[in-house]
């Protein structure tokens, strides 16, 4: 997982970003979007094709500022739940964010041969039911940045902090 994106970067902006030291080299990512002001959130979920690439990436940019929009956010890493291409593909391809904008959609890339680090046709829904759960359970996701101080307050305050 990339963290810490300048929240108006796009897709596109981030894909050219990773391309820049490694061409081609990613199979999978997905820049998670606010979908009130259609900014980012700040993080990405990406899969690069082999370790190499990553360790490279992650030499030329971990802890380096962005240098973008105006942004004083400084590039960090982490890893994320889902690992790989497959298990990232499985976990989305039934989800609701696959309705949304297209350039808000999770995007893969073929990880080998001559199209290798071209943009791939996502796989269709296998799971509807799981699709309508994500439809429902989208309300409920937590916005970094946006807290509701109420809530906030009386949780602190029911776990006696």
């Amino acid at each position: 997982m990339i963290k810490n994106i300048p929240n108006k970067m796009s897709d596109q902006d981030l894909t050219e970003y990773i391309n820049a030291v490694c061409p081609r080299r990613v199979d999978f990512l997905y820049l998670r979007m606010d979908f009130t002001n259609g900014c980012n959130v700040g993080y990405a979920f990406v899969n690069f094709i082999r370790v190499e690439d990553l360790l490279r990436f992650a030499k030329a940019r971990l802890g380096i500022k962005w240098n973008m929009f105006s942004s004083e956010k400084v590039l960090q890493m982490s890893y994320a739940n889902y690992q790989g291409k497959e298990a990232l593909v499985e976990k989305f391809k039934n989800s609701a964010i696959m309705d949304e904008r297209e350039a808000w959609r999770p995007r893969i890339f073929y990880s080998s041969g001559p199209n290798e680090g071209l943009s791939e046709p996502f796989p269709a829904p296998t799971h509807m039911r799981r699709k309508e759960r994500s439809s429902y359970n989208r309300g409920a996701l937590y916005v970094p940045g946006i807290a509701n101080e109420g809530n906030l307050h009386h949780s602190r305050q029911s776990r006696k902090w």
